[in-house]
């Protein structure tokens, strides 16, 4: 069953059944007097007893599409929820996003006068352990439960802690990304532990085809609500919003870091009258985020914006403070927040009006949500992403079948103006870039200079290039994204690398790259701490090479089975045998010579035959002794003495 949500969304006064008079006053309070088209489509079935199925583009305003029928439904209940009952359930894939909804629940249930025993809680995993959060259930008794599915689950699965008997209504916000990120094990645990008759909401910006399975077993006779946008003067259907428009710069892969500082310079400048904004980056890797976050805090070029990092790997209490701190921080100071595709989904951060990503993501379906954190609840903004000069232009093409526009914007040089293309260049190269550009070495240049002021920084860089390598490698658009067509020269000189790493990627590669010369044993780490256990490394180091030249017996198990092991004592018998073959082969032809000297040869047997069987006799003779010496039934001294006396020989040539 489909259903299509008005063209133009009213007050939010029209809806019906009608909201409560608190709710209406909060709505004013946020600034919303109108609804969107998605809130006008799901509010009012919701709120009558379907479920749902909610696509719309990102920032169409989905969250309070189900906060709202959550309290109404709740506050309104016939026979409110007793001691252990729980009325609602919100389930999201990032901790982030939980933190968000949550926040968005307290905005509405602080003042409302008939939500007095109306509590919510937020659980997610990593920042407490279980135990610690089920006494939190006990005592505080909320009603509202908003988490990441792996803290719910468990929560649930508890024996006698949370009685869901009552509940009304569940709630799966980014559904498709709960699936993409593994989690359908743990969605089934939470929907076999709740009551079939039960109103249950799916909400994402995107659907795929797995979700098919979540709504036959979790959603009876749903409604798919659907909220398209068009392009009015081209008459065209987007998937993203009317007011945000995304952009592409062309460049090399050393270009990028130059366009990225440029590009958030020019934003800036353009609004001083108006005050700062934020600006989101995008990463592909988690390494990148950490290296590049060195790297941008310590640019002069950046000296005037707050920058901050936030990926997937790290401290669960640094990843939320850092949250907080960034949207937290008031529209006047400049922001950069660095990030993965950890921050690309759900996330409404106030006052970020521009999304710039370093690179494609690896899903292309991820590209929307990252552009999406901008031009949010009708308001204007502005995506950007760096495209590698050559094959990644058929990106472009490859976005606009999947109804994402994208236009080109000009390269721009280090004075912040529009490379100016020839005047006999087609328009749709108008993005190309200069032949040459003498402010994009000035700052590579620069680059490198912060690199060598911390050891750290160079193995951060050396981690993120080769992390990012292969995360380009595993690109799911491989026809236009692949290693082969790299100039990972160029790569490298982007990331301003001292020397380029050992990895298969580079083996049999033609590149064009100079390396730092730098000598890395007087190449320090800042961290003094660090700095000392290295140079306490290397001073043994030496001191082992010492030892080596001067000729002192070696001090570990290795070097020790290296000399004095089985293969030592069986080279050295053979380098013998070699010696002792050379003298016999001398003695026979002197004989030989003497022999042809005298009357006749004789009846009798060859000498030569005879030193031949004697020296036969004798190698066999000496295998044995070495066979002794391997099985450690003879030592090396009396192996070597055994030899001595049974050469044949007494040690002259003749």
């Amino acid at each position: 069953m489909a259903h299509t949500p008005p063209n133009h969304a009213g007050k939010w006064g029209d809806l019906e059944p009608t909201l409560s008079q608190p709710t209406l006053d909060t709505l004013s309070a946020m600034g919303f007097t109108q609804m969107t088209p998605v809130q006008a489509g799901a509010i009012p079935l919701f709120m009558k007893n379907k479920d749902v199925v909610v696509e719309a583009v990102t920032g169409s305003g989905k969250t309070l599409a189900f906060v709202i029928p959550i309290i109404e439904k709740l506050v309104h209940r016939e026979h409110p929820l007793q001691g252990h009952e729980i009325g609602a359930i919100v389930v999201t894939p990032t901790r982030e996003l939980a933190q968000q909804i949550h926040s968005v629940f307290t905005l509405f249930l602080c003042d409302h006068p008939n939500a007095a025993n109306l509590t919510h809680a937020l659980f997610i995993g990593g920042t407490s352990p279980l135990s610690t959060d089920a006494l939190r259930f006990r005592t505080s008794d909320p009603k509202i439960l908003v988490g990441t599915p792996g803290r719910l689950e468990e929560l649930l699965k508890t024996k006698g802690l949370i009685n869901t008997r009552e509940l009304e209504v569940l709630v799966l916000d980014e559904a498709d990304r709960l699936l993409d990120m593994g989690f359908a094990g743990q969605l089934a645990g939470i929907i076999a532990q709740l009551p079939k008759q039960r109103r249950t909401g799916l909400f994402s910006a995107t659907m795929t085809d797995a979700l098919g399975e979540l709504v036959r077993a979790g959603l009876r006779n749903p409604v798919r609500i659907v909220v398209k946008v068009e392009d009015l003067e081209r008459r065209e259907e987007r998937r993203t919003p009317a007011s945000l428009t995304i952009g592409y710069v062309i460049c090399e892969p050393d270009q990028k870091l130059a366009q990225a500082v440029r590009i958030l310079l020019r934003e800036q400048q353009q609004l001083d009258v108006k005050g700062a904004r934020k600006f989101i980056v995008y990463f592909a890797t988690c390494a990148c985020v950490d290296y590049f976050y060195k790297i941008l805090s310590k640019l002069p070029q950046l000296k005037p914006f707050s920058v901050h990092s936030l990926h997937g790997q790290m401290e669960i209490k640094r990843r939320t403070a850092t949250y907080t701190t960034f949207t937290s921080l008031p529209p006047t100071t400049p922001a950069l927040l660095l990030c993965t595709d950890v921050a690309s989904r759900g996330l409404d951060i106030p006052d970020v009006d521009f999304v710039l990503q370093m690179d494609p993501p690896q899903d292309p379906k991820v590209f929307t949500h990252r552009c999406g954190r901008t031009a949010r609840a009708g308001r204007a903004g502005c995506a950007v992403v760096l495209l590698n000069k050559g094959r990644e232009e058929t990106y472009v093409d490859f976005l606009k079948l999947r109804k994402i526009p994208l236009r080109p914007f000009s390269y721009l040089l280090s004075d912040l103006t529009a490379h100016a293309p020839p005047p006999t260049a087609p328009e749709e190269e108008a993005a190309l870039p200069p032949e040459e550009d003498l402010g994009n070495d000035t700052l590579l240049d620069s680059v490198r200079r912060v690199v060598l002021m911390d050891r750290d920084h160079h193995e951060r860089g050396v981690k993120a290039f080769v992390s990012y390598v292969r995360a380009y490698s595993k690109h799911e658009a491989s026809y236009i994204f692949r290693v082969r067509d790299l100039e990972l020269g160029r790569v490298a000189r982007g990331f301003g690398l001292l020397k380029l790493p050992k990895m298969p990627e580079l083996k049999d590669y033609k590149y064009e790259y100079e390396a730092k010369d730098v000598n890395f044993d007087t190449y320090k780490y800042a961290d003094k701490v660090r700095e000392k256990q290295r140079m306490k490394k290397l001073a043994e180091e030496k001191a082992k090479r010492v030892k080596a030249l001067d000729g002192a017996p070696p001090t570990s198990a290795k070097q020790k089975k290296a000399t004095h092991g089985a293969w030592s004592e069986k080279t050295e018998a053979k380098e013998r045998k070699e010696e002792r073959r050379a003298k016999k082969e001398r003695k026979r032809e002197f004989l030989r010579n003497e022999k042809r000297k005298a009357e006749g040869k004789g009846g009798g047997e060859d000498e030569g035959d005879r030193d031949e069987e004697d020296e036969w006799t004798e190698l066999q003779r000496e295998e044995r002794l070495a066979k002794k010496v391997r099985t450690r039934r003879m030592g090396k001294e009396e192996f070597e003495r055994e030899i001595e006396e049974g050469s044949g020989d007494d040690g002259s040539d003749f």
